[in-house]
């Protein structure tokens, strides 16, 4: 896939979450910043799902185009999560920031196990 078409799903991708956020917003009320949230995680797994049609083929110093993207999602989707849980769960926002933390690290340590495999070869 080109990087025009690629460009052109990840806006209508975008496009789709801030419109499902507007409709859980809708439909839940609450605060504004559910629109924001929502939309992230669903961005994050759009993301995710689109690294799959990404070349795994790595730079010199850069990751490949499947590990920027799907890193990216897995991020996206976690910060959404944590959002909708700091509004509608009764949990210490420093917890919150520990598990953002968490999934940083292990999400960080599996692209490094990765593209650390890609080297050996």
């Amino acid at each position: 896939m080109n990087n025009r078409t690629m460009s052109a799903v990840i806006l209508g991708s975008a496009i789709i979450a801030i419109a499902v956020g507007l409709i859980v917003y809708a439909v839940i009320g609450g605060s504004v910043t559910i629109i924001l949230w929502t939309g992230a995680l669903i961005f994050g797994i759009s993301l995710i799902a689109l690294s799959f049609l990404s070349s795994k083929k790595s730079g010199k110093f850069s990751p490949s185009e499947f590990t920027y993207r799907f890193v990216n999602g897995v991020l996206m989707a976690v910060f959404g999560v944590i959002g909708i849980l700091y509004l509608y769960a009764d949990i210490s926002p420093w917890i919150l920031v520990a598990l953002f933390l968490i999934a940083l690290a292990l999400v960080g340590i599996v692209a490094a196990l990765v593209n650390g495999k890609k080297e050996e070869q």
